[in-house]
């Protein structure tokens, strides 16, 4: 396994635009913003999915191939200069869109009954179940409203 620093992946927390944390460790999969020198989006990968390893000393390292292909991965739809759309490997049912708030700062939008958050955390509860096939009994996408910035918690039992 080759283990990265967080100065060697190049990520610190003001790139940071979301997280998962699931209910198994203190370990998360983070997303981080991904620019070029010039701020615009890198069009190969606009987003970089690092796990950060609380349970080892807080090591960042890559996802797996099967952890990308399969569960914590992304798949980029489609990325221009300033916007990025993309879905879950794992769950393709929501799209999910990086771009500018209304501060200037890149962000990922979720939708939901023709109204977009800001998406800050998911936390996945797992019961059970195995390393292909998880038992997961809630996904909670923990949001703001862009406008009021109001507080929003959406849970989605599969």
């Amino acid at each position: 396994v080759l283990i990265f620093s967080n100065i060697a992946m190049g990520q610190n927390n003001s790139d940071l635009l979301f997280k998962i944390q699931r209910s198994l460790d203190a370990d998360e999969i983070c997303y981080y913003i991904n620019t070029t020198p010039s701020g615009r989006l890198d069009k190969e990968q606009p987003i970089k999915v690092l796990w950060t390893r609380y349970t080892n000393n807080g090591i960042k390292e890559p996802l797996t191939w099967i952890q990308e292909n399969y569960s914590y991965g992304i798949e980029v739809v489609k990325v221009t200069d300033n916007a990025a759309r993309f879905q879950f490997a794992a769950y393709s049912k929501r799209d999910l869109i990086l771009k500018k708030d209304k501060n200037g700062n890149f962000k990922v939008f979720i939708k939901k009954d023709n109204d977009f958050a800001i998406l800050n955390r998911v936390f996945i509860q797992i019961d059970g179940g195995t390393f292909w096939i998880p038992e997961i009994t809630k996904v909670e996408l923990h949001k703001t409203q862009p406008i009021t910035n109001k507080a929003l918690i959406e849970t989605i039992i599969p």
